[in-house]
């Protein structure tokens, strides 16, 4: 017994570590099934009552989901494509890129997906592989022209 309280005082971090992280996944795994629950029942609504069939209902919310992808690129990819055009773009020795624009800064690194994104007095680490590659070629592009002028 005595063995055991000093091996968890000597490795009190790890073991604290080790409870956040299962406190966290439990958190995690309780939200993702509530979610799915609230899912589950307009759908049972939906068969029950309004008399759709499940097919019916799992069409619905594959034409949801699709809508709202041709949404995002009917609305964000004329956005994006109007802030990149007259970006100014910087690269450092080290890798990193910052791109400024009129309204939004975005710094990040060359080479990885993932980028934070400066607007006004927020920010946010965000996944740039999600914006296609518009955003990588204006990256190529901008550094093939600052080589070209060296």
């Amino acid at each position: 017994m005595e063995q055991l309280l000093q091996l968890v005082k000597d490795y009190w971090p790890i073991a604290v570590i080790l409870l956040v992280v299962v406190v966290a996944f439990q958190w995690i795994i309780r939200s993702l099934f509530r979610l799915l629950s609230v899912l589950v029942a307009i759908g049972v609504v939906l068969v029950l009552f309004f008399q759709f069939s499940p097919e019916e209902v799992l069409n619905m919310g594959r034409t949801a989901v699709q809508a709202t992808q041709e949404v995002v690129q009917k609305t964000i990819k004329p956005v994006l494509d109007a802030e990149l055009k007259d970006a100014d773009i910087s690269f450092q020795p080290d890798g990193n890129y910052e791109v400024k624009t009129n309204s939004i800064r975005i710094v990040g690194k060359k080479g990885e997906s993932k980028a934070t994104v400066y607007y006004k007095d927020d920010k946010w680490d965000v996944d740039i592989g999600q914006l296609g590659n518009l955003f990588q070629e204006r990256l190529d592009k901008a550094e093939a022209e600052k080589k070209a002028a060296e």
